[in-house]
């Protein structure tokens, strides 16, 4: 994960995923397309979960180990074609990085494990961003520590470029995503209102293809693990109660020293618990072991430790442009989704990538490049956003014959702006 080229390749960049393609190509061992990355976490007696990244075909699978199998079974997975990564909700993604940490002292939470199996994780309606942004701001910043947060690019002040782009992914809130319990008493996930966000996971109710009983019994090892901690009596001495209790108020970072020794003076031997309140990285890593100490909700102290999250209030839109490519040179469409991009980067407003062309039968009866179509993300404010869309296509008189609509239901056609009046937007030409 250190090096530069990975979470670019992890992330299914189409810059860093060509330059591996050229890079294989040029490997004389065949075997080196076959390079898959796999990373093991485990809670104890066998539980975990295994994850396999495969960048030759962008795929990454998600599976759960189990001592009653003698194969991991997967739980999901995430490619460019047809891919099912709602695995699980925030609350169980956190619970399992919690037990893992308690598991392994080396494995710091927030950390990799977060980072990485963050793409599985989805939203829902009862989860809190005032928790979630923080931990997650702070996974990316452990692994990728040379990657600052940014508030023109992220669109919101302090919140990391990769957490917004994962909650513009994977924010299924108000799309009728629907908790139920199967008659074995595990929980599935389904989805009653098809016009929103869709839902792709093996873990419909119904479905025969998750391993349901496995994941039931890791996340209630888990739980039991967490609940260990609460039980250990040096936690329970006067001394130790005492000091959680200044832990957890709004400012009970500030008094973590006394309970770190408390901890210490009560023979507390959990070292990466004591580790995370004496030296924390960052303040969400010693929330969560405070919280686990002091037997709060999953997930309130940081919360309070944190306030309001940026991202509250913020919303996203999934655009379709078309550029019909009459008249327009071959390169045109690629050219200007980089433009595009930049300008609204730039401003803070989202991104855009090519999404593929169109071709049709040409007289002579072969084919002829007839379109480019670019997929757009506007974070927080559309009008904006359609006004530098607008502004763009103006300058490469090429606003009269595109058309830019919504890519979700029902797919609204956008009406694009009048020519710009006063100076260009995005970058100079």
């Amino acid at each position: 994960m250190a090096e530069p080229d990975f979470w670019p390749l992890y992330f299914f960049d189409d810059q860093a995923l060509e330059a591996y393609e050229e890079a294989q190509e040029d490997e004389e061992d065949e075997e080196a397309e076959e390079e898959v990355f796999r990373a093991d976490f485990f809670l104890d007696r066998g539980l975990g979960l295994r994850l396999a990244f495969e960048p030759g075909v962008s795929y990454v699978d998600l599976a759960v180990l189990s001592p009653e199998s003698t194969e991991a079974e997967t739980v999901g997975w995430d490619d460019l074609a047809h891919f099912h990564p709602h695995v699980m909700p925030w609350r169980e993604l956190d619970l399992l990085c919690r037990a893992a940490a308690l598991h392994d002292p080396a494995l710091r939470h927030p950390g990799p494990m977060l980072a990485l199996l963050l793409r599985f994780a989805f939203l829902s309606e009862d989860e809190d961003l005032d928790a979630i942004g923080p931990a997650v701001d702070a996974a990316f910043a452990a692994v990728r520590p040379a990657k600052a947060c940014g508030g023109a690019v992220s669109g919101a002040v302090g919140v990391r470029e990769e957490t917004r782009d994962w909650f513009d992914l994977r924010d299924l809130r108000g799309a009728g995503i629907e908790w139920t319990v199967r008659p074995d008493g595990c929980r599935a996930v389904t989805q009653h209102d098809p016009d929103g966000a869709p839902l792709y996971s093996l873990r419909d109710p119904a479905s025969d293809e998750f391993p349901f009983t496995a994941w039931a019994r890791l996340l209630a090892r888990a739980a039991e693990l967490l609940d260990a901690v609460r039980a250990d009596p040096a936690v329970r001495t006067a001394e130790v109660r005492a000091a959680l209790a200044r832990c957890t108020g709004p400012d009970g970072h500030r008094h973590l020293g006394p309970l770190s020794e408390a901890l210490s003076r009560a023979g507390f031997t959990r070292t990466g618990l004591l580790r995370a309140v004496s030296e924390p990285v960052t303040k969400a890593e010693a929330a969560w072991a405070v919280e686990t100490l002091a037997g709060l909700e999953q997930g309130s102290l940081a919360a309070a430790w944190f306030g309001r999250s940026p991202l509250a209030g913020s919303r996203s839109w999934q655009l379709s442009l078309t550029l019909p490519a009459a008249g327009r040179p071959r390169r045109f469409g690629q050219e200007f989704a980089g433009e595009l991009s930049t300008a609204l980067q730039e401003a803070g407003l989202g991104r855009a990538e090519v999404d593929g062309s169109t071709s049709v039968r040409g007289e002579d009866g072969g084919y002829v490049h007839h379109a480019d179509h670019l997929d757009v993300l506007i974070r927080d404010d559309l009008p904006g956003g359609v006004r530098v869309i607008s502004e763009l296509l103006h300058r490469h008189q090429a606003a009269a014959t595109a058309e830019l609509k919504h890519a979700e239901k029902p797919y609204d056609h956008i009406p694009l702006d009048g020519p710009p009046v006063g100076p260009p937007v995005g970058p100079s030409t």
